[in-house]
């Protein structure tokens, strides 16, 4: 082969590699906002919210309007929700009103739960010029069976909502109990080695559903990242992201991430489970556990947790 060929095919290489590597975007969503004990413990004054503040970047909120009422001081957490949904990169969803899991509680609760998560957050939306068109299911779990997600997906549409899928999540909710017990217990060496790990996982976690992606829908795909409003991720979560982004991750927003023709993909699952869209999108059962069962996960993480469970029984 000549020197040219050889550079012609080393160029075409980098273009190729270019261009692939630019199809890797994600929207950052994050529920349980607002979490009204970080805010008064910090002096009625939000840090995630302030991290973000500074990052430039589309963020997608989900609400659960009970937070406002897990302390003595309603007047001031409306004002941080409002403060929340003011913000003019922020995408405003319902996430219920106070989270509950939907296979559990069955329709009629749970429609009430969607009515009532509204009440401020549509009002507080509409004066900010936006619109409530987004809502997720807590625990992600959208029904116990086919008829059950049918039925409250017909719900949602009837009331303008768009039901929001995620694909990646690294379990935020167990490592931030794990970070915040090891700060309360005043071993700050021991919170940070337990950040680093959580965003160490979700790294793999990105890697590991790009590939998915490719071998069940044959394309990239418009990741969606689901977290949550707690002092792991108002610590570490600009660490990941400023990992993604070296990484050529586009941030986008949560309407251009639900563009992709992926998302109006049939969904294969119709149990209550809440896992990645990805899965669902599988139709063979079998295939859709092998992909499982080779995600990756953080043992170690998973037992400290199990632990710290036990201990506070």
């Amino acid at each position: 082969m000549t020197m040219r060929k050889h550079c012609c095919l080393f160029l075409f290489s980098l273009v190729t590699l270019s261009a692939f590597a630019q199809d890797l975007s994600v929207s950052i969503t994050i529920d349980d906002v607002p979490n009204v004990h970080l805010y008064a413990a910090n002096g009625n004054s939000s840090g995630l919210l302030r991290k973000l503040d500074s990052l430039n970047l589309p963020v997608a909120i989900f609400i659960n309007e009970a937070n406002l009422k897990r302390n003595n001081a309603f007047d001031q957490n409306k004002k941080l929700l409002q403060s929340w949904i003011s913000k003019p990169y922020i995408t405003v969803g319902n996430h219920s009103y106070s989270h509950p899991n939907y296979g559990e509680v069955g329709f009629e609760a749970f429609k009430d739960e969607v009515l009532k998560g509204e009440e401020l957050s549509r009002k507080m939306a509409e004066h900010a010029g936006k619109k409530l068109e987004y809502f997720r299911f807590p625990f992600n779990a959208m029904g116990k069976d086919s008829a059950e997600q049918l039925q409250m997906r017909q719900f949602l549409n009837e009331h303008h909502y768009i039901s929001t899928p995620f694909t990646v999540e690294s379990e935020d909710w167990l490592y931030t109990q794990l970070y915040e017990k090891a700060l309360n217990e005043g071993k700050p060496e021991e919170a940070k080695a337990i950040g680093n790990r959580y965003v160490e996982l979700s790294l793999q976690l990105f890697d590991y559903f790009d590939d998915v992606a490719l071998k069940v829908t044959g394309k990239r795909l418009k990741q969606i990242y689901l977290c949550h409003d707690n002092q792991l991720n108002t610590d570490y979560l600009p660490v990941l992201i400023q990992k993604l982004k070296e990484r050529k991750y586009r941030l986008i927003s949560l309407s251009e991430a639900m563009d992709d023709p992926a998302y109006q993909l049939p969904l294969y699952y119709h149990g209550n489970w809440g896992f990645s869209w990805l899965y669902r999108w599988i139709k063979d059962t079998d295939r859709r556990r092998s992909f499982m069962r080779t995600e990756p996960s953080d043992k170690e993480a998973q037992q400290a947790f199990e632990a710290l469970t036990k201990s506070k029984k």
